[in-house]
């Protein structure tokens, strides 16, 4: 896993300007803080910005609890390349396994491109979230850290 670096902070904010009607919401400050903390992956022309909770926080109508993993962004510079799928995955195994935490992430309904990626990736629906006053709708994802889901179904 490549974590990104402050030389790449220009590279990886024009990702997120080339898709701005899906992260008009991103900052090239908030990047800096993500890159500076080491929650900023930056390898192959996919940027995954990320957090891990010190605390449980309610997110939508999920309680997430202290040490999962929320991935808050993920953009591929060429969609449909096959990159964001193989750095999606090393980050799974890489960064949420060993953190023994589960992994979330939210997304807007209408993302329907993204929701199926995630998916076929294991995450399943947990829980919805609102933006902009309830005027945009999405869903909160989530995927058992190191565990498959029945042995962490059973386990509880």
């Amino acid at each position: 896993m490549r974590y990104a670096r402050i030389r790449d902070l220009k590279a990886i904010y024009d990702h997120f300007r080339a898709h701005k009607n899906v992260f008009p919401h991103v900052r090239q400050d908030a990047l800096k803080r993500r890159i500076a903390a080491r929650q900023c992956i930056y390898q192959d022309g996919v940027v995954i910005t990320f957090q891990q909770y010190r605390k449980r926080t309610k997110v939508g109508t999920v309680s997430i609890p202290a040490g999962s993993i929320m991935l808050h962004q993920i953009v591929n510079s060429e969609q449909f390349n096959g990159a964001g799928r193989r750095v999606f995955r090393q980050f799974c195994e890489q960064i949420v396994k060993p953190s023994h935490g589960d992994l979330y992430l939210t997304v807007r309904t209408e993302n329907t491109v993204a929701c199926r990626f995630y998916e076929r990736h294991g995450l399943t629906p947990v829980g919805s979230i609102a933006w902009k006053k309830g005027t945009i709708t999405g869903l909160i994802y989530k995927r058992f850290g190191g565990k498959t889901r029945a042995t962490q179904v059973h386990s509880s």
